[in-house]
């Protein structure tokens, strides 16, 4: 009769530690998922920023001539600096006339920031390439 006894209480200690580590993995699973779920959040909201910036630099209306005027002899030009879009996201512009671009051909990038506290949480850069005849 304790034979019975003693294996009843095996089968339950078993039974409560696949119980116990099914439960460990279901919140580590669930911890694992929420991670990547901000994360994907955060680089969503740079590239938003990201795509604001593209959009705020087409709306100056800025051709080629004027842009390489500002830039004289260097390769690149910050066209806007940090610009705020809320607490947490902003962007800023560059054009660039390097990297083997034909005359009249230079490249936008613009660079969404997702912030927290000040430390860069996420990062994403857009590039768009120009021709002075699509501008002007």
């Amino acid at each position: 009769m304790s034979n019975r006894k003693g294996m009843t209480l095996i089968i339950v200690l078993v039974m409560s530690a696949f119980i116990g580590m099914s439960a460990m993995l279901l919140f580590s699973t669930t911890n694992m998922d929420m991670m990547i779920a901000g994360n994907t959040r955060r680089l969503n909201q740079a590239k938003i920023s990201a795509t604001s910036g593209l959009n705020h630099f087409i709306a100056l209306n800025l051709n080629y001539n004027t842009l390489r005027r500002q830039a004289g002899v260097l390769q690149s030009l910050q066209i806007l600096p940090e610009t705020r879009l809320s607490d947490k996201t902003s962007y800023e512009v560059k054009v660039l006339f390097c990297c083997g671009l034909s005359d009249g051909e230079y490249l936008v990038e613009s660079t969404g920031y997702y912030k927290k506290a000040g430390k860069v949480l996420s990062q994403k850069t857009t590039r768009a390439l120009f021709n002075s005849s699509q501008t002007n």
